[in-house]
């Protein structure tokens, strides 16, 4: 049996390259729900926020636009409560005065945000992607970037995501759910990077 192949490179096409002169970078939902809320995503979600946090750094200190994405349900008390302090970006993600902070309410942080002018304005054309939940937040964004002409890169190991349960009920673990996000995303919406590479490549 062959290995499998990208519909990308099936297509004639090739995975891109990083120009950190033409990018912004997009961290999506490094929110407390994550942490000690009804949601936490143990240690992969940790390892993803430091490397976000390095990404953001590098950012930083390159002047590269940033963007931080939180998101915000109803106040009924449930997930994402926006009453409630586990809707705060973590202490080590907070954003500084000179970085958009946008708030959502849907998967797609362009949908109903300012995020696609933003970023428009800073005349990028390159996103690098990180954030909660790689199947969910993360993949949808990802895919709507695409679909408005932006060249995708996403950090596969600053994202992380939860177990999920199966049609029978099942458990599907966590690194399964976020591998096969990440590949589904590799196969035609972004290339794939990791943040060793970025950071220091």
């Amino acid at each position: 049996m062959s290995n499998p192949s990208t519909l990308l490179k099936l297509g004639g096409g090739e995975f891109g390259t990083v120009d950190w002169s033409n990018c912004a970078v997009v961290f999506i939902d490094f929110q407390n729900e994550y942490v000690d809320g009804e949601m936490p995503l143990g240690q992969a979600g940790a390892k993803a926020t430091a490397n976000a946090r390095l990404i953001l750094d590098k950012a930083r200190n390159d002047n590269i636009p940033v963007f931080h994405i939180a998101h915000h349900g109803e106040d009924n008390g449930n997930v994402f409560d926006p009453l409630s302090s586990k809707v705060n970006i973590v202490d080590s993600m907070q954003p500084v005065d000179s970085e958009k902070t946008i708030v959502k309410m849907h998967p797609n942080a362009f949908y109903d945000t300012p995020l696609q002018e933003l970023i428009e304005s800073t005349g990028k054309e390159q996103i690098i992607f990180t954030g909660f939940m790689s199947h969910m937040c993360v993949s949808s964004s990802v895919r709507a970037a695409f679909d408005l002409g932006f060249e995708n890169f996403v950090c596969h190991d600053a994202c992380a995501t939860r177990d999920l349960p199966d049609v029978k009920g099942n458990a599907i673990s966590a690194d399964v759910v976020h591998e096969t996000a990440m590949a589904a995303l590799q196969d035609r919406f972004a290339t794939l990077v990791a943040t060793n590479d970025l950071v220091n490549g």
